[in-house]
Parts: C-alpha cells; sequence; structure tokens
C-alpha cells in the first residue's frame, strides 16, 4: 500500500470520527461531504473504463464502446423498473463483488477461481455500512421493500459474513496481513457506529475508489499519452463529468415529485446504472491486464 493510499485512508477514518463524535452535525454536512467524495473520487474511478479496456482506442470503438455501456445501462434500468427487488440483489451482489476485490488489489492480477472470496468479503463491508445505520437503511429501501431484522439477526449475518470469507481466504491462501487487520479491528467499527452516508463515502471512496485508481494509473502510466498525473488527470473529466450532469439533473428535477427516501434510492439506483457496466469492465482489467 502506498503513502498515498495511507493517507487517503487515514482521512476516510478522520472524517468518521469526526461524524462519531458529533452525531448532531446536520444531514446537510453529511450530505456535503458525501457529495464531494464522490464528485472528487467515487465517480472518476470509473471515468477511464474505455482506456483500462483499450489504451489505444479509436474515435469508432469508442463509439462502440459507448454504444454498449449504454445498451447495460439499459438493460438494468428496465430491471429496476420491472422488478425492482430483483434488481437490489442484483446490485447488492455485484457491489459486494466489486468492493471484495479492492481489497486484495495489492496482489496483482486477480483469479477468476477467487470469485467467492471477493463477494464474502465485499458483503460482510457492505453489511456494516447497511446494518450499522439500519433506521437509514430501511428509509430508503421502504418504496420497494419492507425488511424488518432485529438487532441481533443482523450480527449473526455479519458474523457469518465474516468467519465465512475469513475461512475462503484461507482456503485460497491469501496471506492475513497487517492491512486485514486494521480493517476488521479499525475500519468495521468506524464504519458501523457512522452514518449511512458517511459509512458509505468513506468506504467507497478510500477503501475502493482511491485503490482502483491508483491500479488504473499504475496501468496507463506505461502508455506515453497518460504517463503523469496531469495527463491521468485529464481523462477522468470529461465521462465523470457527463455522469454528474446527468446525475444532478435527475436529481434536481426529482426533488419536485419525490419524497425524500424515494429520492435516496433513486440516486442509489443512477449510481447502480453505471456501475453494471463499470464492474463488468473493472472485473476484465483486473483479470487479464493489471499487475500490481
Amino acid at each position: 500500500m502506498g503513502r498515498i493510499e495511507y493517507f487517503f485512508k487515514a482521512l476516510g477514518l478522520g472524517i468518521a470520527l469526526l461524524f462519531i463524535l458529533f452525531p448532531t452535525l446536520p444531514l446537510a454536512v453529511q450530505i456535503l461531504v458525501f457529495g464531494v467524495i464522490l464528485i472528487l473520487v467515487g465517480i472518476p474511478h470509473g471515468g477511464i473504463d474505455h482506456l483500462i479496456h483499450n489504451p489505444e482506442i479509436r474515435p469508432r470503438g469508442l463509439v462502440h464502446f459507448i454504444v454498449r455501456y449504454l445498451l447495460l445501462m439499459l438493460g438494468y434500468g428496465l430491471l429496476w423498473w420491472l422488478l425492482p427487488v430483483a434488481a437490489l440483489i442484483a446490485f447488492l451482489g455485484m457491489s459486494s463483488y466489486h468492493f471484495g476485490q479492492s481489497h486484495f488489489l495489492e496482489q496483482g492480477q486477480l483469479q477468476t477461481k477467487e470469485g467467492l472470496l471477493y463477494l464474502l468479503k465485499g458483503a460482510f463491508f457492505l453489511s456494516v455500512i447497511l446494518f450499522g445505520d439500519w433506521e437509514m437503511t430501511q428509509e430508503i429501501l421502504s418504496s420497494i421493500l419492507s425488511l424488518q431484522l432485529s438487532e441481533e439477526t443482523r450480527l449473526a449475518i455479519m458474523g457469518i459474513l465474516i468467519v465465512s470469507s475469513l475461512i475462503t481466504q484461507g482456503l485460497n491462501n491469501k496471506p492475513f496481513g497487517l492491512g486485514d487487520a486494521l480493517d476488521y479491528l479499525v475500519l468495521v467499527p468506524f464504519l458501523y457506529f457512522s452514518t449511512l452516508l458517511i459509512s458509505f463515502s468513506v468506504y467507497f471512496g478510500f477503501w475502493h475508489s482511491i485503490p482502483s485508481m491508483l491500479a488504473e494509473y499504475k496501468y496507463l502510466s506505461q502508455v506515453p499519452a497518460f504517463n503523469s498525473p496531469l495527463k491521468f488527470g485529464k481523462q477522468l473529466l470529461p465521462f465523470s463529468v457527463i455522469s454528474l450532469i446527468g446525475i444532478g439533473l435527475l436529481l434536481f428535477f426529482g426533488v419536485e415529485f419525490l419524497e425524500s427516501n424515494e429520492l435516496y434510492l433513486l440516486f442509489f439506483v443512477l449510481i447502480s446504472l453505471i456501475s453494471l457496466p463499470h464492474i463488468l469492465y473493472m472485473d476484465t482489467f483486473l483479470k487479464e491486464k493489471f499487475q500490481n
């Protein structure tokens, strides 16, 4: 883990600690922090999927890439419209897998046979985030799903996930290092006792997006056109800005017609739509091209 990653993870823990120590901070402050993290690292880390797919992509290839990307988003959007519970389950599953991969980027090229490990490890951390602020989670999901889980049940689910992920990590001959220990002993309580928006933004931004972005930069820095932070940064902008504008406009118009819980759900649905193609392309990149 490089110094950059250490710095941002320490920053993330500091942000979580601030909101734990001062739980009465207004919701507007939480939304502001969430938005800043999303804008600076969350959305941008997926803004160069076309380049990790093909660093020398040409205009015609880019058009084909964009069409495939949009068709995947459209198909998933239809699933949300027709079968929202199924779409939610799919989102949680693919997010768990995708987040779990982030914990193993230091090993270099990832393996298909390790898919269950990624799924279980990501599912554990995602469960900590969702169960830690269960009231907020229920509120967001209330328009499509009423889910009642006692605290004992939630703790049991987290216990099963952490034990099964650790066993699977051992079966895959993955060493349990200092980073793993810090994740379980330090990160987990910080996420659990934070509000949903803060815990999700800290984990998504600093434990997933930053390591993923560093992996992307390491790969693309071998290409002269992207071999400096400035050149790399410029490539993040076009599709990141388009995504942010699109999400922003839909949320802006949604304010007029939706309740707060429906607005939160709309936001996560929009995030899921751009996540599906990103996860597919990132998975291929990590398995076929990325070497630590």
